[in-house]
């Protein structure tokens, strides 16, 4: 036994969370701070950088024309074996790369044996990262970020933007023939075709507007008033760090 996690639960409907064990949670850690010594993080991966999902959605604030695609079901796509293979490119040995991988996905429905990286466990983001990197659709998004276009990726959510339509609509169409290629599977029903204004995070941005969602405002204001002092000024805050106009309105 590994003794990885101590249970988990379902967030949502297809959504599991793994709960890890404290030897789980360290060997986590453990294997973040390896992989942080040998790779280096694009810029545009912004789940892994400061200002986060934030950030993501300001580089493409001002832009006239925004597309977005999500990846369906990420996590399951990164099996032990993708794990394995870009461990080794990053000149871990072949046994350092499959412990570590084996230390890092778990059978979601067993008795399948069809590893894959969980939510929760402290490594995930990173690995999922590097996998996602060394995939034919990282190799394009690599491409177009050096070309010039605007595009963030923020864990599962790859943005694009542009002034021009129908360079948005072709550096679409390159993410989509490398996601095919790679075999990442998009999600249908939250492809957002190039427009003026996209919503992810709960955040509507594009054509110089950046704001939170009226559903998300709402919820805000609803739980505001029953918040201790650090807890509306959090609120208040991460607002005020979308629109600060919106952000009048909590008090």
């Amino acid at each position: 036994m590994r003794n990885l996690y101590e249970h988990h639960f379902d967030l949502k409907p297809g959504t599991r969370v793994y709960v890890p064990t404290d030897h789980g949670r360290e060997r986590g850690q453990a294997i973040k701070t390896l992989i942080e010594g040998r790779w280096k993080v694009p810029d545009y991966y912004y789940h892994l950088q400061p200002g986060g999902h934030v950030a993501a959605a300001r580089l493409h604030r001002d832009a006239s024309w925004v597309t977005s695609v999500d990846l369906q079901r990420f996590f399951d796509q990164i099996t032990r074996q993708k794990v394995h293979r870009s461990l080794k490119r990053l000149h871990f040995s072949h046994a350092e790369a499959w412990e570590m991988s084996c230390d890092s996905t778990v059978d979601k429905k067993p008795p399948r044996r069809r590893f894959s990286i969980p939510f929760g466990f402290v490594q995930s983001p990173i690995l999922s990262s590097i996998v996602l990197s060394h995939s034919g659709l990282g190799k394009a998004i690599a491409d177009l970020h050096r070309k010039g276009v605007a595009i963030s990726v923020y864990m599962d959510d790859i943005t694009l933007s542009g002034d021009n339509e129908a360079a948005v609509s072709d550096a679409l169409e390159q993410v989509n023939r490398a996601a095919e290629t790679s075999r990442f599977t998009f999600n249908p029903e939250k492809i957002q075709p190039p427009t003026s204004t996209v919503t992810n995070f709960n955040i509507a941005f594009g054509s110089g507007s950046m704001q939170v969602t009226e559903e998300r405002m709402d919820e805000f204001k609803a739980v505001f008033p029953t918040k201790s002092a650090s807890g509306q000024i959090g609120i208040y805050t991460y607002v005020r760090s979308v629109d600060s106009l919106q952000a009048e309105d909590l008090v």
